[in-house]
């Protein structure tokens, strides 16, 4: 019976995630879609929306280069792999904030809760991505300063979700959420519905554990609101009154993306493959494969070492595989293409008051734009 659920748990992920995604290049409104060269490869970056759901979350994961879906525990489990929440026993909270592109960049802040339920766990998450206030440009002040349409703006991504996960035996764990999603300006925004599924299982052997993830299978989203709708007034080609106009947005799909990742331990653990000394510290490797709708098919590695479960050291490397950064016409060095994907990070566990709190940093390369940092704080009570 157990083998059976495994293979039914794993096999409806692979299904899900090699299903072919459909494209309209025929038909009313759609132009003469672009020929690529023979030498080209097929590039889907920039064809999906509410992309801010693939920005990785949790210095922990971050740190690691996020190899980490068969990693994810308790509430790090939430944004990565669902299936990684079934093993709370008592509840547990945390928020992390993401500073992406330095401090002139983007600001991501994420908070959750998972709470034992019914022999599972509950798990709510809610995140806010905001750019800040930016000038407001218009066809008439390019320059800004445009007092009737406002001196600025400010762009805001935020998600939520609620999901349940729990144990189908001892070693296998599985995790299903609904989540919604907006983007936008105000007076501009799209929202999506979506799912996530997470698969996790430990396999008894050297401590070896396999995790699976496919998130963000859902609805479209389109542009809507009184900036999309607008109305002129008295234009001079046509004449005096109020013309309706309504600007034409497509609809973009989520950006559905699958995980699969192994992790296993070297040193301290009781499965351990090269020494089960606990005294020396824990010592886990983990390699990661993600493909996305909208992205070439990744690899990351990582590594984790726990010494006494108190203090954390990690690191990892993420392999982007995007065309044009090593064909030696983008004016990036060596160094900018490699850090490009590193990150590495640390943290601490703390008993407190009878509760364990724990802080998490993490370090992540951006290649010529200014680095990721992350910061993730969780209190168990």
């Amino acid at each position: 019976m157990n083998r059976q659920l495994i293979a039914l748990s794993v096999g409806a992920l692979m299904t899900a995630a090699s299903a072919p995604a459909l494209a309209q290049t025929s038909g009313p409104g759609v132009g003469t879609p672009l020929q690529q060269g023979p030498n080209a490869s097929t590039s889907r970056v920039g064809t999906r929306g509410a992309n801010f759901l693939e920005i990785g979350l949790g210095a922990r994961a971050v740190g690691m280069a996020g190899a980490y879906a068969s990693v994810a525990e308790g509430l790090s489990g939430l944004y990565w792999n669902l299936a990684g929440t079934a093993d709370v026993t008592n509840i547990a909270a945390g928020v992390n904030y993401s500073q992406l592109f330095g401090s002139e960049g983007l600001d991501f802040v994420w908070g959750g809760v998972v709470i034992p339920v019914g022999g599972g766990a509950v798990g709510l998450q809610i995140g806010q991505m905001s750019s800040g206030t930016m000038e407001r440009t218009t066809l008439d002040n390019p320059q800004g300063g445009d007092l009737q349409a406002g001196t600025g703006f400010e762009f805001t991504a935020t998600a939520a979700e609620i999901s349940y996960a729990r144990r189908l035996t001892d070693r296998l764990s599985v995790g299903l959420g609904a989540k919604y999603a907006q983007e936008g300006i105000t007076q501009a925004t799209a929202s999506y519905i979506g799912a996530d599924v997470g698969v996790r299982f430990r396999t008894g052997l050297y401590g070896t554990t396999l995790g699976a993830s496919l998130s963000n299978v859902g609805s479209s989203g389109k542009y809507e609101g009184n900036l999309i709708n607008v109305n002129l007034f008295n234009d001079p080609q046509v004449g005096s009154g109020v013309i309706p106009v309504e600007f034409d947005t497509r609809e973009l799909e989520m950006p559905t993306i699958f995980r699969f990742s192994v992790a296993a331990e070297l040193i301290g653990g009781p499965e351990a493959m090269l020494s089960q000394r606990s005294d020396v510290g824990l010592l886990r490797v983990v390699g990661d494969f993600s493909n996305a709708i909208d992205t070439d098919l990744q690899t990351a590695v990582g590594a984790e070492y726990a010494f006494r479960d108190r203090l954390f050291l990690r690191v990892g490397k993420r392999f982007l595989n995007e065309q044009g950064l090593d064909d030696g016409a983008n004016g990036l060095s060596s160094g900018d293409e490699f850090g490009r994907g590193m990150a590495f990070g640390g943290g601490l566990r703390l008993p407190l008051a009878g509760r364990r709190v724990g802080f998490d940093y993490a370090w992540q390369g951006a290649g010529e734009l200014p680095a990721h940092n992350h910061f993730t704080f969780e209190f168990g009570f």
